[in-house]
């Protein structure tokens, strides 16, 4: 796919904007000026780090996560990721995309401790719920990785040790609980980012109560994936953070504060799939079986919203895994409105959060009404995608949570309504099928790896290469580097 513009490019209309004149004005002096700081703003940061990663994930969903889950099935022979078939250079672009960037988050939360301006513990606590974000993406691709040492060129370490996953997310809980007391208001707005900096702040405007929100549900989202080890303290945490002592932990309360990098798709602010020729965004693939069965089974209204009819007059989707030889004909396919779509920025919406707490409630972990939180994120996602919503779709029996029903069946329904409420969001829907494996996806006959999902990404042939002592270490750790070997929480 065609990128329309580069990080760079990000970077130079964000400092831009963020100048108080224009932007060759004075150029000699302003960067000559001994007492000026040489150190780049962490605001000036914060919007093209933003723009570059979500496209990037937006990107690998559409070629990587949705084949592997049933979204989509591409026509072609040589992509044949829906048959579990992975080649090792597929891990290349994550590993350099996410480490990149990471290198700028990691530098918001140290260039806001030097300049030390209004608002910096603000930046400090969006700087870690990113690094925790972005962290995370990072091992529950690949597993352990560099962490600790990672993003430390400057300081001489350019063969960072691998770390294990269990320590990772040990800190990652760590940075999580830093944030949200840096993002505490002791006083009404003293957190905000001033309104002259705010359009920096391309998700919440500067709203730091917004982004303390999007730290604790990020937290949770976390703390379950976490949830089947014991060593990880999870479960306990959860109960903290979701009923015990939720005041001093806010989390998304509507729509409204879903973190969701909403597309303007005006300069810089445009999808990856913005100038994408209609053919690439739809042409070559159409949505799965599994996919357009259980919107029509559940007579949801997302499945127009997304998907188009078939030249049959109805919705259809194709087989998944089908043989080498025998590519289907493309069924239903992606809207093409969709190119421009403004919830392609998603990072983790109210909808998830509710049905997190769902399967929390229906897992015993929290003493909540599992049925109330399984409906309001149902209808939630539906008005997110700007749909009425109808309360006579929980009559539907496929749609319908009953109580009464085991455990399994309960989690089936939370996970198939997670699976649509994590749409285009980077590996979402990928980690939480391996993590559950409630989805019950069709099992196509031309199926690789002995019909198992895969269940990692193996790592990068660069990282194999250049850093061959720390990865051989971590491999030996790890049992093997290959799309079979369990991380840690899968375990």
């Amino acid at each position: 796919m065609k990128k329309t513009t580069t990080f760079k490019t990000y970077t130079l209309l964000l400092a831009c904007l963020l100048a108080s004149s224009s932007c060759t004005k004075d150029f000699q002096e302003i960067n000559t000026n001994p007492n000026e700081s040489t150190v780049a703003s962490p605001q000036a940061l914060l919007a093209p780090l933003l723009v570059n990663t979500l496209n990037g994930n937006l990107e690998r969903n559409f070629r990587l996560n949705n084949e592997l889950v049933q979204v989509t099935v591409t026509n072609s022979d040589s992509r044949e990721f829906h048959r579990y078939e992975i080649k090792p250079t597929e891990s290349n672009s994550m590993w350099n995309l996410w480490y990149t960037n990471l290198t700028n988050v990691r530098s918001i939360y140290s260039t806001a401790e030097v300049t030390k301006q209004t608002n910096y513990e603000t930046f400090q606590g969006i700087s870690l719920i990113l690094d925790a974000w972005m962290s995370s993406m990072i091992t529950d691709l690949y597993g352990d990785v560099p962490y600790f040492e990672a993003n430390a060129g400057r300081d001489g370490i350019i063969t960072p040790a691998f770390d294990t996953q269990e320590a990772i997310y040990a800190d990652l809980f760590k940075k999580l609980e830093q944030a949200n007391l840096l993002l505490t208001e002791t006083k009404a707005n003293e957190k905000d980012i001033p309104t002259n900096l705010a359009y920096a702040d391309p998700i919440f405007a500067g709203n730091a109560a917004k982004w303390r929100k999007f730290g604790n549900s990020l937290y949770l989202r976390l703390l379950l994936r976490a949830s089947g080890k014991i060593e990880s303290n999870a479960i306990a945490k959860i109960k903290e953070i979701a009923v015990d002592n939720k005041a001093n932990y806010p989390v998304f309360q509507s729509n409204d504060d879903s973190a969701i990098l909403k597309f303007t798709n005006v300069l810089p602010f445009v999808t990856a799939y913005y100038n994408t020729a209609n053919f690439y965004f739809n042409g070559d693939k159409g949505y799965s079986e599994f996919f357009i069965n259980n919107l029509l089974a559940l007579k949801d209204p997302r499945l127009p919203r997304w998907a188009t009819e078939a030249t049959t007059g109805t919705y259809a989707g194709m087989e998944s895994g089908y043989r080498k030889g025998t590519i289907p004909q493309v069924q239903s396919t992606l809207q093409l409105n969709l190119k421009t779509e403004p919830l392609f920025g998603n990072i983790i919406n109210y909808s998830e959060l509710q049905l997190i707490l769902a399967e929390a409630a229906v897992a015993g972990y929290i003493p909540l009404n599992a049925k109330e939180l399984y409906e309001a994120a149902v209808k939630a996602n539906i008005e997110l995608w700007g749909l009425p919503f109808d309360p006579t779709y929980f009559d539907n029996e496929e749609a319908k949570f009953d109580p009464a029903a085991s455990k399994t069946e309960q989690l089936q329904k939370v996970q198939l309504q997670k699976y649509f409420a994590m749409m285009f969001t980077d590996f979402q829907q990928y980690h939480e099928y391996r993590r559950t494996q409630a989805l019950q996806l069709y099992k196509g006959v031309g199926l690789e790896n002995n019909g198992k999902m895969p269940s990692r990404f193996v790592y990068p042939i660069t990282t194999q290469s250049y850093n061959k002592k720390n990865y051989d270490a971590a491999v030996a750790r790890m049992g093997g580097d290959n799309i079979n070997v369990n991380v840690w929480w899968n375990k």
